[in-house]
């Protein structure tokens, strides 16, 4: 359609209409904007190119600019709930009755030493839904469900809900960040650049429980 379809990052756009399709002998044409590799009128085309990832590191400028004025407001940039928790029409969190007594069991297993790999176990012999068959139950979603085992607990998950810290009742973002527009890599932002407002929903778990958790957790 044109060049912006083809990408907007510049580079990458340069080596395949410069290097790559001229040596795969591919033709390239980018119909809106006049662009056809046979014609020897396209020397406009990497400026176009620049244009059009200006345009996309814009447009992510504007979102990050958006994304900060609200996570330092307070409001909670995640658009899931934590397990144990849902979401009201307002999105504050709310807790489960069905699912917060697994995150108290969970804590409560791992203050007496349990790793997340032997709860994992024991949430399993436990017959208890894990959260991907909990979220197929009520939504239809399919993304972490498994028909043939629907409570296989994983060491990950249990881990997961071991470090959520949303259980004290609190908001913490700006989490993770990413290096560049240009880059998928999503990285974890240290303490010192996060931002956490206290009392923002009911906590499921009491700070002393938590930093018990923290101690078991850092052995």
């Amino acid at each position: 359609e044109d060049m912006s379809r083809f990408g907007r990052n510049y580079l990458e756009v340069g080596l395949y209409t410069e290097i790559r399709f001229p040596e795969m002998g591919v033709r390239f044409v980018a119909v809106n904007d006049g662009v056809d590799s046979e014609r020897d009128d396209n020397d406009f085309t990497p400026f176009r190119n620049i244009i059009n990832e200006w345009y996309a590191k814009d447009t992510s400028k504007k979102i990050r600019a958006v994304f900060r004025n609200k996570g330092l407001s307070g409001q909670r940039l995640s658009t899931n709930a934590p397990y144990g928790y849902t979401r009201d029409k307002e999105g504050k969190l709310l807790v489960d009755p069905e699912a917060a007594p697994v995150v108290v069991l969970i804590y409560q297993l791992c203050t007496e030493g349990n790793g997340p790999g032997k709860i994992a176990r024991m949430l399993k012999e436990r017959g208890i839904p894990t959260p991907g068959t909990l979220e197929f139950q009520r939504t239809g979603r399919t993304r972490h469900y498994h028909p043939e085992d629907p409570c296989r607990w994983t060491h990950d998950t249990v881990a997961d809900i071991l470090d959520q810290d949303a259980y004290l009742g609190q908001t913490t973002n700006f989490k993770t960040t990413r290096l560049s527009y240009k880059l998928k890599k999503v990285i974890q932002n240290p303490p010192e650049k996060r931002v956490v407002f206290e009392n923002t929903h009911e906590a499921i778990i009491d700070r002393e429980t938590w930093e018990q958790v923290r101690k078991v957790r850092e052995q």
